[in-house]
C-alpha cells in the first residue's frame, strides 16, 4: 500500500476530526476512491463506508450545539451573543441559515444591498426564495416600484406577479403590463385582492370586454366555482346576465335541463351552445340515463357542434361504464376513433372485460394508442383475452415476456404460468469516495445537518435543491447515501426518480419491523401486507401529510383514529400523536383488520376499502354475480383507487419475500368478489 494512504485511512476509521483537509477538493478525487480497496483486513465494507459518510462527526456534532445555541441567542435578541457565536461557524454547514435568519430579523431596516449580496452568495439555498419573496412584499408595502422591479425573477406566486404588474405600471410600462394581466385574470379561480388595484388600472383602461367574461365564467362554472360565476354577473350587460343565471342555475342543479332545454335550444346567444354542453356533460357524470334521454331529443341535439357532440357521448358512455351500467359500448361504437380520448379508450377496453366479451377486448386493445398498448397492463389483457379465446400460443408468449417483471401484472402472469417470481434483489454497488464526494455537496451537507437536527422540512427541500440537477447515475449515488443515513423515505424517492429498480434493500426496507410484525400479530393480519399499505402510503415518511389530512405511516384521518381507538386499551391523545410511529401502527394495523374483517377476509376488498371508503367498495361490489378480482380491480371507478390495490398487492408479494415468508401466490390473496346482498 501507497505510504500516503495509512494516514488518510487512519482518519477515516479512527473518525480524526482534524483530518479534514485529506478529503476535500482535490484530494477527494484523487485519495478517496482508492480507500475501498485498501481497506484494512480488520474493517467491513459497510463499516467503512459508514465511517466515509459520517466523516469528521465529532467535530459538526459540536458544532451543531454551538449551531442551536447561536439560534436560541437570536430569537431571545441576545444579539452581541448571537454575533460572537455564529462567527466561530462560518465553516458550518448551516451557517447560511444564522445569516438568513438575522436578515430576516432586520429586513425592515437592513441596507437592500446586504439583502442582495446574500440573494447573490446563496442563489440555490430554499430559504432565498423566501427571502427574496419577503423583501419584494416589503418593497410592495413601501411602494418601491423601481426596485421591486430590479429584485423580481419570474415566479409562480400569484400576488407577487400581481405586484410585479402593478409596478410596470406605476413605472410608465403599462402597455407592457397588459397582456399578463389578462392571463392572470383570465382563470377559473378567485384571485387574491393583491391584484384589485392591478385588475382596478386594467379594466379602467378599457381592455376588459363581455367576451372576456363570458370566458371567465365559463373557466369558473368548469371548475366549480360557482360564488365566482355569481360575482362575474355584474360586468355582463343586463341582456346577457339572464342566460348566465340560468347557467348558474343548471350548473348546481343539472337535472332541472330538461325544463329549459326548449328554452336553450331557441336562444341564438354565442355562449347558449357552451351552456348546454357543459351542464348536459354534468349530468352525464351523475345520472347518465338522464343524459341520454337529452340526447336522444332531436331539439336540442343541434345545439352542440361535432365536436360537443361527440365529447357529450364520451362523458355519457365513460359514466355508464364506470357505474357498470349497461349500454356503455353502444355509445364507444359510434364515436369515431380520432374523437376517442386516451379516458375513454381504457374505458372501452374495461367494458369488454367486464362483460368477458374477450373478442371484444382485442379490438378495444387495437384501438388504443401505441402507449397504451405498451403498458404492462394492457399486454396482460392481451395475453387473457388470447388465452381465453383458446389462442394458447400468443397467450403464453405474452405471459412468459411479463412473468419476467417484478410487478402486479407480472406476478399475475408467473401464476398463469406457475413459475417462479421474479424479485431478485441487485443492490447498487457505490463506491466508498463516490459517496463521500456526494456527501461533500453544501445542499447535501446541509440536508443532513437537517436531518440529524430533526428538521426533516428543511431537509427535504435542502435534499430537493441538491438532487433536482444531478444526473441519473448520481441521483442513484445519492440515494444509497441516503440509506446509509438511514434516511429511507428520501432513499426510496430519490431512487423512484431513476432508471435503477432492482435495489430492493432500498426501495423496500424493513423498517419498523419489530412494531409491524407485532401488531399484525395483535390483529391477525399478514405483516406483509402491513408493509404493504405503508410501502403505498407514505414511502416511511412519519409526517407524512396528505392534502385531505391523512397522517403518519399508514395515512390515518383523525376521525378514523379516534374512532379505531375506542377499540383499543390505550386513550387516543388527538391527532399531533399520529405522526409518532408506535401509535400510528397500532391504530392502522386495527383498523385494516377491521377493513378485512368487515369484507369477509377478502384482501382485495380490504385494501380498496382502506383507500377510498367501505361505503364505496358496497357500491362499487357486482350487483347480480360474483366477479372475478382481477376484472374487478380493472373496473374500480376511481384510477387512484385501482393503481393503489394493485400496488399494494404488488409490494405485499415483494414484502413477503423481503421478510423470509413462505410466498402465497398473488392470485391466493385475490378469491372472487361477492355480490352486494351476499357480503
Amino acid at each position: 500500500m501507497t505510504p500516503y494512504f495509512y494516514p488518510v485511512l487512519y482518519a477515516i476509521t479512527r473518525r480524526k476530526p482534524d483530518a479534514k483537509w485529506l478529503c476535500t477538493g482535490l484530494a477527494v478525487v484523487v485519495l478517496c476512491p482508492a480507500l475501498v480497496w485498501a481497506l484494512p483486513h480488520n474493517t467491513t465494507q459497510d463499516s467503512f463506508v459508514q465511517r466515509v459518510v459520517n466523516f469528521n462527526g465529532a467535530a459538526l456534532a459540536e458544532q451543531r450545539t454551538r449551531f442551536l445555541a447561536a439560534e436560541k441567542a437570536l430569537r431571545l435578541r441576545r444579539v452581541s451573543e448571537f454575533h460572537r457565536l455564529s462567527s466561530t461557524l462560518t465553516d458550518y454547514p448551516l451557517y447560511p441559515y444564522l445569516q438568513y435568519q438575522d436578515i430576516k430579523r432586520r429586513l425592515h431596516k437592513i441596507p437592500v444591498k446586504k439583502v442582495s449580496a446574500f440573494l447573490e452568495q446563496y442563489q440555490s439555498l430554499p430559504v432565498s426564495r423566501s427571502l427574496r419573496h419577503k423583501l419584494l412584499r416589503q418593497l410592495a408595502r413601501q411602494g418601491r416600484w423601481q426596485q421591486y422591479l430590479d429584485f423580481y425573477t419570474p415566479t409562480k406566486n400569484i400576488r407577487l406577479q400581481c405586484h410585479y404588474l402593478y409596478a410596470l405600471i406605476r413605472t410608465g410600462q403599462a402597455e407592457a403590463a397588459y397582456p399578463d394581466i389578462k392571463k392572470l385574470w383570465l382563470t377559473g379561480r378567485s384571485q387574491p385582492r393583491t391584484c384589485d388595484r392591478t385588475f382596478k388600472h386594467w379594466k379602467a383602461a378599457g381592455k376588459l370586454t363581455t367576451e372576456l367574461v363570458w370566458q371567465r365564467m365559463a373557466l369558473a362554472l368548469d371548475k366549480g366555482r360557482r360564488t365566482l360565476a355569481r360575482y362575474l354577473l355584474r360586468y355582463l350587460p343586463a341582456k346577457d346576465q339572464k342566460l348566465a343565471r340560468l347557467w348558474i342555475k343548471l350548473h348546481r342543479k343539472p337535472h332541472l335541463l330538461p325544463r329549459y332545454q326548449q328554452q336553450i335550444a331557441r336562444s341564438t346567444h354565442h355562449m347558449a351552445s357552451r351552456l348546454f354542453v357543459n351542464v348536459v356533460k354534468r349530468l352525464a357524470r351523475r345520472t347518465p340515463r338522464e343524459a341520454e334521454k337529452i340526447w336522444f331529443d332531436p331539439k336540442t341535439r343541434h345545439i352542440a357542434t361535432e365536436t360537443e357532440q361527440y365529447e357529450i357521448l364520451q362523458q355519457i358512455a365513460i359514466a355508464l361504464a364506470r357505474k357498470q351500467l349497461p349500454g356503455s359500448e353502444a355509445w364507444f361504437s359510434i364515436i369515431p376513433d380520432e374523437y376517442l380520448s386516451d379516458t375513454a379508450r381504457q374505458w372501452r377496453v374495461r367494458t369488454a372485460l367486464l362483460q368477458a366479451q374477450w373478442s371484444r377486448v382485442l379490438t378495444a386493445l387495437d384501438a388504443l394508442t401505441p402507449r397504451q398498448q405498451a403498458s404492462d397492463r394492457w399486454q396482460y389483457w392481451r395475453a387473457r383475452a388470447h388465452e381465453e379465446l383458446g389462442e394458447t400460443a400468443a397467450a403464453m408468449t405474452q405471459f412468459t415476456a411479463l412473468a419476467r417483471q417484478r410487478s402486479y401484472y407480472g406476478f399475475l402472469s408467473a401464476d398463469r404460468l406457475n413459475l417462479p417470481y421474479t424479485i431478485a434483489d441487485r443492490p447498487h454497488k457505490t463506491s466508498a469516495g463516490t459517496l463521500f464526494t456526494i456527501g461533500q455537496r453544501p445542499a447535501v451537507q446541509r440536508a443532513h445537518e437537517f436531518v440529524r437536527l430533526g428538521r426533516m422540512v428543511e431537509a427535504r427541500r435542502e435534499w430537493h435543491s441538491a438532487t433536482q440537477h444531478m444526473t441519473n447515475n448520481e441521483r442513484v449515488d445519492a440515494a444509497k447515501l441516503a440509506q446509509h443515513w438511514g434516511w429511507a423515505e428520501q432513499s426510496i424517492l430519490t431512487m423512484a426518480s431513476t432508471d435503477q429498480r432492482d435495489d430492493l434493500t432500498l426501495r423496500f426496507p424493513l423498517l419498523f419491523q419489530e412494531q409491524i410484525l407485532n401488531y399484525s400479530e395483535r390483529e391477525d393480519i399478514n405483516p406483509a401486507w402491513t408493509y404493504g399499505v405503508i410501502r403505498r402510503e407514505s414511502a416511511f415518511v412519519q409526517d407524512a401529510r396528505s392534502p385531505k389530512g391523512a397522517l403518519g405511516l399508514m395515512q390515518l384521518m383523525p376521525a378514523t383514529a379516534k374512532h379505531i381507538s375506542r377499540s383499543l386499551p390505550k386513550k387516543y391523545r388527538g391527532k399531533s400523536k399520529l405522526t409518532q410511529a408506535d401509535i400510528n401502527l397500532s391504530l392502522g394495523t386495527r383498523y385494516l383488520r377491521k377493513m378485512l374483517k368487515r369484507f369477509g377476509g377478502q384482501t382485495v376488498l380490504a385494501t380498496a376499502a382502506y383507500n377510498a371508503g367501505e361505503n364505496r367498495i358496497m357500491r362499487w361490489l357486482p350487483a347480480e354475480t360474483t366477479l372475478d378480482a382481477e376484472r374487478w380491480i380493472e373496473n374500480i371507478p376511481f384510477r387512484e383507487t385501482r393503481e393503489y390495490v394493485t400496488s399494494v398487492l404488488a409490494f405485499t408479494i415483494i414484502y413477503a419475500d423481503r421478510l423470509g415468508f413462505e410466498q402465497k401466490r398473488l392470485s391466493q390473496h385475490m378469491s372472487a368478489v361477492p355480490t352486494r346482498e351476499t357480503l
